[in-house]
């Protein structure tokens, strides 16, 4: 086990930086870690350990036996009688408090308090905080050595911006590999299954995870399946991984590029540029190419850009995540910088690995469109939070960001060390949008062609009139065109498509050619200013602004 995180505290203990630290963690494993820490430690081995915990009340570490237990401290029969009114355990926040102020003075001790963050309740916040402050820099409370620590999910939900002064802060690092080998050994001989052909596997699919979450999959799955199972134990990451609501796993795409029609020069700049820079490390630093940091795909909505990011783990062979931006904003004031820091952490341990970002222009709005409220405020801080992890030389995690409107991004946001490229996905040209019906008809590739009425050399007939009438067409209109057909030959009985059935479908469609084509013009323009002298303008006019995807 690391217990680099426990040491830090208590040199600044000894320090006296402060008697009250901070640990924000939801793993009960590290709780667990700390306490046995603290009761074996030369400073406070002999010192009392106390624990309040809203169920428990106040416990008090009895090491009697041989045995480790936390026993209920009584208080006596008129001590605080006007507060709790009867004598008993002291299960009482405030009652716990008082007591524990007298015995933290009189000797070295150590006070747990455990897990407050719950529904907010002012005048619980208010004794703890007012308690922590009078406690962190109290002369005889520092002369006895005594050692209070708080243990939350978010130091943002228990400490305001004036304790925090006041206080060490400390977060538990995600377990190492080493640590997630120790649990998962551990839970495979408690269940009594072998395991050492799928050790490592199952050291690499549990990255990210904390050491409860580990226990807990493993040995899920082999409850579920009698044995270990990777698949299993991938599903149950990916749930756990959905319920911090920031974070997602996306399946890659199996075939690739492939799975995406057009777009050719696209993929060619970024299989050049990204991914031979990433297959061939080593070369990369030997000429000391710095290893890529991500890249924003823009354009018009429906022109494949979260597609194009699963199908770029699908060929380099990595998991994708996808980062949500709207659950980031809490109502919580400095909750959403904790939040992003956990769902961070969580993606960097899971790294090298794609972090997509739908909407990136929402988390790095240009300065100055704010209203100046607080939220506008909250928003600023956390995009300064941002900045400082994308522009962090050791992160691992790749960024694919996506993004209609590219002209609201920050320019901060896009410099090189950030972001290495924009570039620019827009309305396909008639080959493009003819690659794209292939891929929805599933006329490329191993999978089962959708029967189509048309034979032989026909098809390609056909696919040159469907491209000359879907002109302005995005990628998921196209899409939707093929399902419209296939609802038409549903409905008609038929058992296979005919033109007729797409011709329904086209018809279907109302798009505002006019608008189409002001939209596409000023998209041109985006890309001409932001993507510079990049091979996706080569050859490219307002009329043929198509050509820019290919």
């Amino acid at each position: 086990m690391s217990f680099d995180w426990l040491r830090d505290i208590m040199l600044k203990r000894a320090a006296d930086t402060s008697s009250v630290a901070c640990i924000a963690t939801s793993d009960q494993r590290r709780v667990l870690q700390m306490k046995a820490y603290l009761a074996l430690s030369n400073d406070y081995r002999h010192a009392p350990v106390y624990c309040f915990d809203p169920w428990n009340g106040l416990t008090k570490l009895n090491m009697g036996n041989g045995h480790a237990y936390f026993q209920p401290v009584e208080q006596d029969a008129g001590e605080y009688a006007s507060m709790a009114g009867v004598s008993g355990k002291i299960d009482d926040l405030a009652t716990a408090l008082k007591h524990m102020d007298r015995v933290l003075r009189e000797r070295r001790t150590v006070l747990i308090i455990e897990y407050i963050d719950g529904p907010r309740d002012e005048e619980k916040e208010r004794a703890v905080l007012c308690a922590l402050r009078a406690w962190a820099h109290e002369q005889q409370v520092l002369r006895q050595g005594s050692l209070v620590v708080l243990v939350a999910g978010s130091f943002n939900r228990v400490l305001d911006d004036l304790t925090r002064e006041y206080v060490i802060l400390s977060r538990p690092p995600l377990p190492t590999g080493d640590e997630r080998a120790a649990v998962i050994i551990r839970a495979a001989q408690e269940l009594h299954v072998d395991i050492r052909n799928d050790r490592d596997a199952l050291v690499s699919l549990t990255s990210g995870l904390n050491l409860c979450q580990v226990d807990s999959i493993v040995k899920e799955s082999i409850q579920r399946a009698g044995r270990v199972s990777l698949d299993e134990v991938k599903r149950l990451k990916s749930t756990i991984i959905s319920n911090t609501e920031l974070l997602e796993m996306l399946e890659p795409s199996r075939d690739g590029f492939a799975s995406l029609g057009g777009y050719h020069e696209v993929k060619v700049f970024v299989i050049k540029n990204i991914i031979e820079v990433m297959r061939e490390e080593e070369r990369a630093r030997h000429l000391s190419l710095p290893l890529p940091r991500g890249f924003v795909l823009f354009g018009p909505p429906g022109t494949g850009k979260s597609l194009f990011a699963r199908c770029l783990a699908g060929e380099v062979g990595m998991p994708v995540i996808n980062f949500r931006t709207e659950p980031l904003i809490s109502k919580w004031l400095g909750e959403s910088g904790h939040r992003f820091n956990e769902a961070i952490n969580m993606a960097e341990q899971m790294s090298p690995a794609i972090l997509f970002i739908d909407e990136i222009d929402k988390l790095l709005m240009r300065r100055g469109s704010e209203n100046g409220d607080g939220a506008s405020g909250e928003m600023r801080r956390l995009m300064n939070q941002v900045l400082e992890w994308m522009g962090n030389e050791d992160r691992k995690a790749i960024i694919v960001g996506a993004t209609n409107r590219p002209e609201d991004l920050d320019e901060a946001a896009i410099r090189p060390g950030r972001i290495d490229y924009m570039i620019p996905m827009l309305y396909p040209d008639p080959e493009a949008r003819k690659q794209i019906l292939r891929v929805h008809l599933k006329l490329s590739g191993n999978t089962i062609p959708v029967p189509l009425a048309v034979r032989g050399e026909d098809i390609e007939v056909f696919l040159d009139y469907l491209a000359s009438v879907t002109q302005d067409f995005t990628g998921a209109e196209l899409e939707g065109l093929v399902n419209q057909a296939k609802r038409s030959a549903f409905a008609s009985r038929s058992t296979s498509l005919t033109p007729s059935h797409f011709t329904q479908a086209v018809e279907a469609f109302h798009i505002d050619r006019e608008e189409r084509e002001t939209q596409a013009a000023y998209f041109l323009g985006l890309a001409k200013k932001l993507s510079g002298n990049s091979p996706f303008l080569t050859g490219t006019g307002v009329r043929n602004y198509s050509a820019l995807a290919y």
